[in-house]
């Protein structure tokens, strides 16, 4: 190939790289100016959490003092915080990412009753949205004193459950806040205006009792776990709504929440 047909089939294939490349830098002012003045998507700090409901029968010592020695009692609590959900019946506890023997047992082991299950969720959100955790069902009938600041309100629950609303919030690089609320659910599903995080949403809900008194939070690294339980030695009965079985087959439930991530999301919800 001579020297001149070479430089003629080299501008063939640059030709088009060329003809593209002039064409992008004669855009018009309008054209960069609505690239330039585009709007940034809007960047919100996200959670991502493992929830891990653990069931074992009474009594089983994988719940039992075994569990409770191996976890810093109340994690972030203050005194008065962790003596008022003792004496409620919740107990709460925090452990590191890499966690003791006694908390990967309860999580892996499998049991040989139909009782006896791990449940593993994984929640990925926008940190300020919450997840709804399902804790236990409540007998048809059942009267309950719900425990309020201004005094206890009697209730006779139907169609009951009990359940905890997790909701995360992001503190720095790594750490997030977790806010627990107790909550019972009964009653007939009617439409009703819910808040949410921009406005108020027509759902179809059931009365709510929100356990104001009994919020609690934690403050957890990535890869921490908090530990939520039955204090059953405690006075009044409000754990036991939440972490033992009257509908069924009588078992305890064990709820581990992992951190597993704290990271940043577009509006979008693109990470």
């Amino acid at each position: 190939m001579s020297r001149r047909s070479a430089l003629a089939w080299g501008c063939g294939l640059l030709l088009p790289g060329c003809h593209l490349l002039m064409k992008s830098e004669t855009k018009t002012a309008e054209d960069v100016a609505g690239q330039l003045l585009k709007p940034l998507p809007t960047l919100k700090d996200g959670v991502r959490l493992d929830v891990f409901r653990v069931d074992r029968s009474i009594g089983d010592p994988r719940i039992g003092n075994s569990l409770w020695n191996s976890v810093s009692a109340g994690g972030t609590l203050s005194l008065d915080a962790q003596r008022n959900l003792m004496q409620h019946g919740l107990r709460i506890g925090t452990v590191p990412a890499n966690p003791p023997m006694a908390v990967q047992e309860l999580i892996l082991a499998r049991g040989g009753l139909t009782t006896e299950r791990t449940v593993h969720q994984s929640f990925d959100f926008p940190a300020g949205n919450h997840a709804t955790l399902d804790m236990m069902l409540l007998p048809d009938g059942m009267e309950v004193e719900i425990p309020y600041a201004e005094g206890p309100k009697a209730v006779t629950l139907n169609s009951a459950r009990c359940v905890l609303k997790v909701r995360p919030e992001r503190i720095e690089q790594g750490w997030a806040k977790l806010e627990c609320l107790p909550e019972i659910h009964h009653g007939d599903f009617r439409t009703r205006p819910v808040a949410t995080e921009r406005e108020w949403l027509m759902q179809q809900t059931q009365d709510v009792e929100s356990l104001f008194d009994l919020r609690f939070t934690m403050e957890l690294n990535r890869g921490e776990m908090a530990v939520i339980g039955l204090n059953d030695r405690a006075t009044l009965p409000t754990g036991k709504w939440f972490f033992r079985n009257q509908v069924e087959t009588p078992f305890e439930r064990v709820v581990v929440i992992r951190m597993a991530d704290v990271f940043t999301v577009t509006a979008d919800g693109s990470v």
